[in-house]
């Protein structure tokens, strides 16, 4: 149910496919976040055949603002989490794994910061432990931790790692950026473009906002997924914003695209070095070269024509 009369400080939207081992956990954690004054909560189930819808219904029984939208046909992350997003209310956006555990204070404190230095987007680390989930349900932020601040968002997330979820980003500017782009299958790459584009500063916290319990089955293994998803985010940005951008950003959108060509075809189709791929990267990487649309346009339908990554499906 959701209480109309306060306004919603934060939204949380969370896609769910088979995470029941993680579900208790994580709930545990994101339930029981601090410092909120009126959260919501989204949780947007793919088509899971475990027991992950009915372990979020259980554990938010008694919990107010709670939304849980189950479909009849599974589509992948990008269009699911954009599901979410679209119902989001709060002031704030923060995004997460089905099985990422949340510092109970990381989004107070995300939000605290976001405030002070009047910024949209608010990003920190993820930390790989290894660990069981409830090993990780209680845990808080260290009190002190460094921050760094840049006005200028997208060029920021085009130097940096911002590609987990877990980031907190203003409701309008993350809904007004169309959310993650629907024609890439994991929404990491193309959710800190699409919405760094629009957003008028950007926090980096020099500490653990996400914790990663042990791992049993994560797309984050699957590198022709991942070198797939980084060159179509950076490819579809320069597509459809191009006209937009400056220059210097087109030319680093540029250099990401080609650079996640050259993985591909240096991990998977084992070229040696100083084939165009590496030198088009190369000359792109000393002299700043503006897009190829036509060379961009080749590499994406080589990666388009590949059988075992994994699609959105409309």
């Amino acid at each position: 149910m959701t209480n109309k009369d306060e306004k919603i400080d934060v939204s949380f939207v969370m896609t769910v496919y088979n995470k029941e081992y993680y579900l208790p956990a994580v709930l545990e954690a994101l339930l029981n976040q601090t410092g909120l004054k009126n959260p919501e909560f989204i949780f947007v189930d793919d088509v899971s055949k475990d027991r992950s819808v009915e372990i979020i219904r259980e554990k938010t029984k008694n919990i107010k603002n709670v939304k849980i939208i189950t479909k009849k046909k599974n589509q992948g992350i990008s269009i699911t989490i954009n599901q979410g997003i679209e119902l989001a209310q709060g002031e704030w956006v923060r995004m997460l794994d089905s099985d990422d555990v949340l510092p109970l204070d990381s989004t107070e404190k995300m939000i605290k910061l976001a405030t002070k230095h009047q910024a949209d987007i608010v990003y920190g680390y993820f930390k790989k432990t290894g660990l069981e989930p409830m090993e990780l349900c209680h845990r808080k932020m260290p009190d002190e931790f460094d921050v760094d601040y840049n006005k200028d968002a997208l060029r920021t997330v085009l130097k940096g790692r911002y590609t987990r979820m877990g980031q907190l980003i203003r409701r309008e500017i993350l809904q007004n950026a169309g959310g993650a782009d629907t024609r890439v299958f994991i929404q990491d790459e193309s959710i800190p473009l699409r919405a760094a584009r629009l957003a008028d500063g950007i926090i980096k916290i020099h500490a653990e906002v996400v914790l990663v319990p042990k791992e049993t089955n994560n797309l984050s293994k699957n590198n022709v997924q991942l070198d797939h998803d980084r060159f179509l985010a950076h490819y579809y940005l320069l597509r459809d914003f191009y006209d937009s951008l400056d220059k210097d950003v087109a030319a680093t959108v540029y250099l990401k695209a080609l650079s996640a060509n050259w993985k591909y075809v240096k991990k998977n189709l084992k070229a040696p070095y100083f084939t165009y791929d590496f030198i088009r990267y190369i000359l792109a990487k000393l002299f700043k070269t503006q897009p190829n649309f036509k060379l961009l346009e080749k590499m994406a339908n080589r990666f388009l024509a590949l059988d075992n990554v994994l699609r959105p499906k409309p």
